[in-house]
Parts: C-alpha cells; structure tokens; sequence
C-alpha cells in the first residue's frame, strides 16, 4: 500500500507544482498577455492611416508652428520627411475651412499654423511614394469644456467631445 501511494500522489504533487508554476503571472518580467496601449512618441494623439500612423502634437499657445505631423510605419518607426508632401485642410468651429501646405522641419516632422485657438477638425494628407495616405483629427480649443462624449459604435477607440463621423468607417458618432 506504501508503494501504491508513492506511484501514485507523487505524480500528482508533481503534477500540480508544474501547473502552478505555468499558470503563474507573466507581467512581472514583461510577459503579459494583455493588449499592449500605444503610447505616441511625441505625446500626441495617433491615427492610423492605410499601414502607416499619423501623429498630430498640438500647442495651441505657440505663436507659430503650433501643429507638428510626425508620420511612422507601423512599429512606430519614424520615417523622414524628404520627398513627402502634404497638406492640411482645418475647418473650425465657426465652419471656416482653409487648406495650407504642410512644411517640412527637421529631418521627421512637418508643421502647420492655426489662425485662432479655437476648436477644429483637421484632414491630413500625406503623398508617400506617390500614394495618398490621411486621416482625420478633432482638437479642442484652448478653454474648451464639453459635458458630451461620443464614440463610434462599430470603433469604441474612437472618442470625440463634438458630434461628427468615424474616420474609419463614416458612421455617425453616437453620445454616450
């Protein structure tokens, strides 16, 4: 009888020891199942544009350059602005629309100017290579509060504080 429980606990213990140890936390040492956020580079906001993403870093109390595009492939790699055009089309909250070209500065960033500290809504266009690549960003105004959220209901990461449209899918956003 002493040997039957011998073949046969100490596989168990064993058993058990091994699973417990499989199943312990990853996150300690930078194994971590959880979805990975994508912090921006620059502290800006990012969007996602074809295989490409979009930084748009804005300070609103510079007297010039106050909007800076950084563009990345997708592992957040800079890639520099020689050869690459584009250009910026910001329709403000009082429906003013202008469009200006974006200029290169540095060696990975293009800038734009705003004509007042206003809430706008920014379409960004890039040629890379000859293709067209943009996407859309919503900024609030300095002093700017809004009680309202809304938020695709196809694309929950989508989050405005004004009523408009999905940039990845056109829906109507919906409030929250």
């Amino acid at each position: 009888m002493k040997n039957l429980n011998r073949y046969v606990l100490l596989p168990i213990m064993l058993l058990c020891v091994t699973m417990t140890y499989a199943q312990h936390d990853h996150s300690s040492h930078g194994g971590s199942h959880t979805t990975h956020v994508e912090q921006p580079p620059n502290g800006g906001v990012i969007k996602e544009a074809g295989k490409y993403k979009i930084e748009m870093v804005a300070n609103m109390f510079l007297k010039k350059d106050q909007l800076r595009f950084y563009l990345f492939k997708g592992n957040f790699r800079a890639i520099l602005n020689e050869g690459i055009t584009g250009t910026i089309t910001i329709k403000s909250n009082d429906k003013k629309t202008s469009t200006q070209s974006l200029q290169a500065k540095g060696n990975d960033f293009f800038v734009a100017q705003l004509q007042n500290s206003g809430s706008f809504q920014a379409t960004v266009k890039f040629i890379i290579k000859g293709k067209t690549v943009s996407t859309v960003f919503i900024q609030n105004g300095i002093g700017h509060h809004s009680s309202a959220s809304y938020t695709c209901s196809m694309h929950p990461e989508v989050k405005s504080d004004t009523f408009g449209t999905c940039p990845k899918c056109g829906m109507n956003l919906e409030k929250q």
